[in-house]
């Protein structure tokens, strides 16, 4: 029999290929048996996103789970919208999608029973600049469109504007300044809420009556 050359050209892709198939197996199975995990993981991370939204914030894993138990009556995870009872009282989530300056925004607002006033938001980013668009993670942001109205004159007006640049027509208390040095991501933001509130005002009527 003839003796395996070692240093051969043969023996080496050989081996690479036979290492690359064995590494590529592992990861796999890897990947595969971890994935129920990561979906759990993505699921919950989600409910406390839409939690925010209704100005739940800073629960324990365990207490984000039941919490969302308890107070959505309503809607999956990937619903356009979603109903819950807050301390009695009822209200919709409608979520959002978006593109900032880098990559998709994405959140939720919820709408009380007026189908008229924001209850809470929640905003989230995938690539937006770290101290400048990122910021629309930030509560108080979040925070500033709490008692905003949403329509004017039967259209959604809800929106995001640079100090002294909001519509001369458009009411104070229908949007929130923009996000400092951050003019794209905060249009973004604004694009995308009256995008979806927009598609959304059938729903937003059907629950207010």
């Amino acid at each position: 029999m003839a003796k395996l050359n070692t240093n051969g050209n043969a023996y080496t892709i050989i081996y690479a290929s036979v290492m690359v198939i064995i590494v590529a197996f592992l990861l796999a199975f890897v990947a595969s048996a971890l994935k129920p995990t990561q979906d759990a993981n993505v699921a919950l991370d989600t409910k406390k996103q839409i939690l925010a939204a209704l100005n739940i914030r800073d629960l324990s894993n365990p207490e984000a789970e039941a919490k969302y138990n308890e107070v959505i009556t309503n809607g999956e995870l990937n619903s356009p919208t979603l109903t819950a009872n807050v301390d009695g009282e009822e209200k919709l989530i409608v979520a959002v999608k978006g593109a900032g300056l880098w990559g998709p925004l994405w959140g939720w607002v919820s709408i009380n029973k007026d189908g008229e006033t924001v209850y809470g938001t929640f905003f989230n980013h995938e690539s937006e600049t770290a101290g400048l668009g990122a910021r629309i993670k930030e509560q108080w942001f979040q925070e500033a469109f709490q008692g905003k109205k949403i329509y004017q004159d039967g259209k959604v007006a809800l929106g995001v504007y640079k100090q002294g640049k909001a519509p001369a027509t458009l009411s104070t208390d229908s949007y929130v300044d923009a996000v400092t040095g951050a003019t794209l991501t905060s249009n973004g933001v604004n694009d995308m809420i009256q995008k979806c509130l927009s598609d959304n005002q059938g729903a937003i009527e059907a629950f207010k009556n």
